[in-house]
């Protein structure tokens, strides 16, 4: 209780900028996952100085922010021979930690492109079928001997099927994390459950500002918030359809 015997007020938590360093008074603030705070006018990326709000994918490396294009273009996994990257729609071949274009996926010797089941060796000046592997295998000895035999400490590989690059493996990891997590189920109680509905029931989409409003009269995290939000919309969603088909199946039991 304060000196005149009224309850003390709830101070508001103060917010640092991660760009500038100083204290946010803004309307609005930008938040990246999973605690980083910004200024909407600091928040840029570190390369071509484009803001990144609410609408834009924020990937931080190393302090720094980029926007989705410059971070593929500097972190992202590119063809071993060409060195381009590769878009959502590509399938690629893989030779243990290095990844091709289909159309990449060729000997460095003749040039003939491997397909699924061809064997092929990953050499340290580029991919070899398997003839061709031979015959620099048996120049590096100096034998000369067709009857030479292969160094052992280089195998042949099989080509495997192509993947999608859109494989888990492919996509760029802004925080690699050592071991699995498993993320705790969150549990409202009934004053949350009661807050969330009575403003889910004035308006299903919520701005910044009132999400923010949100966060300190439940005591919920932002994202418990969001995600709340996006299943109740998709339920109503689900039971508005599920609805309409039965009003129009009604007509044609009766007919």
């Amino acid at each position: 209780m304060g000196d005149m015997g009224d309850p003390p007020k709830k101070k508001r938590l103060i917010s640092l900028c991660v760009g500038c360093g100083n204290q946010i008074h803004d309307q609005y603030i930008l938040r990246v996952s999973p605690d980083l705070e910004w200024h909407a006018a600091c928040l840029k990326c570190a390369e071509c100085n484009q803001y990144l709000d609410e609408t834009c994918t924020c990937f931080v490396r190393d302090g720094k922010t980029y926007c989705k294009r410059d971070y593929i273009r500097l972190y992202g996994i590119k063809c071993a021979k060409c060195s381009i990257g590769f878009s959502k729609n590509d399938f690629v071949m893989r030779a243990r930690a290095k990844v091709y274009h289909i159309e990449c996926f060729r000997c460095v010797a003749c040039s003939r492109q491997l397909i699924p089941g061809d064997e092929f060796a990953l050499r340290e000046d580029g991919l070899f079928c398997r003839a061709d592997h031979d015959v620099v295998e048996r120049a590096s000895l100096g034998a000369g001997d067709p009857l030479s035999p292969l160094h052992p400490a280089r195998p042949l590989q099989m080509a495997a099927e192509p993947i999608s690059a859109r494989q888990p493996a492919l996509r760029p990891h802004v925080h690699k994390q050592p071991e699995k997590t498993t993320r705790v189920r969150t549990v409202l109680n009934e004053k949350q459950l009661h807050t969330l509905r009575t403003c889910y029931a004035a308006n299903p989409r919520p701005d910044a500002l009132m999400k923010e409003q949100l966060v300190e009269m439940t005591g919920l995290s932002p994202r418990v918030i969001r995600v709340w939000f996006q299943n109740k919309r998709c339920k109503d969603k689900k039971r508005s359809i599920m609805m309409k088909q039965l009003q129009q199946q009604q007509p044609n039991d009766k007919t």
